[in-house]
């Protein structure tokens, strides 16, 4: 019992020092003393005042190596974390562009907008302008895409009156665009007088369907 108590009252005493150490400069936290006094402790008990100091570094180490484990273990789970938001972001980039060009596709392949004239006029409909200015902001958002206009006749008048008269008609259309912000770039102009008509001069009706400006979405030069 005695040599005990000199073991302990030894591990006390060199334990002082660190101990007020702490305080002085607050470089050893509570983790490091606690494992440093384990150290004493057991190192005192075990083998007497050699055990004890080797049980003090022992006990400091295994402290130090501890905080250090559970530092790298942190750092670890971030970077672990990281990787995964990244790939989550590729991931939902690769679907967002898969969509961008389905849709650009089906935009190409399905769009052709039709818009008629009076007979011998070039004037567009109020409700038509309108339209053409909601087409022009959409293209905005699809740089990728051009638009194609056509414009045509019926057969009634001379074929070079009506190819005067669609030239003016795509180009009043291609005009509204212009204001309505789409860059002149992208508009592509094409007027073929009559050469597409298929109603006869007597169906009256009918002719209204030759006298139109189609407008068809088509892939930039750029794209």
């Amino acid at each position: 019992m005695k040599k005990r108590a000199i073991v302990l009252t030894l591990g006390s005493l060199l334990l002082s020092p660190f101990l007020w150490a702490a305080e002085e400069s607050e470089q050893i936290d509570e983790a490091s003393l606690k494992s440093t006094a384990g150290g004493v402790l057991i190192g005192g008990l075990l083998a007497g005042p050699p055990g004890l100091v080797a049980g003090m570094v022992g006990g400091a180490l295994v402290g130090e190596l501890g905080g250090r484990g559970h530092t790298i273990e942190a750092q670890q789970a971030e970077l672990d974390k990281s990787q995964r938001q990244a790939a989550k972001r590729h991931q939902a980039y690769k679907d967002l562009l898969s969509s961008t060009r389905s849709q650009l596709t089906a935009m190409e392949e399905g769009f052709t907008f039709c818009l008629g004239f009076r007979t011998d006029s070039i004037q567009i409909e109020p409700r038509i302008a309108s339209q053409l200015a909601s087409l022009a902001h959409m293209l905005k958002a699809f740089p990728e895409l051009d638009l194609q206009i056509q414009a045509s006749t019926d057969q009634r008048g001379s074929e070079a009156y009506n190819r005067d008269l669609s030239r003016k008609r795509a180009e009043v259309v291609a005009e509204h665009l212009r204001r309505a912000g789409l860059d002149d770039a992208r508009i592509r102009i094409q007027y073929v007088g009559e050469a597409t008509a298929s109603y006869a001069v007597e169906d009256l009706e009918g002719l209204g369907f030759d006298r139109i400006v189609r407008l068809t979405l088509v892939q930039g030069d750029a794209s």
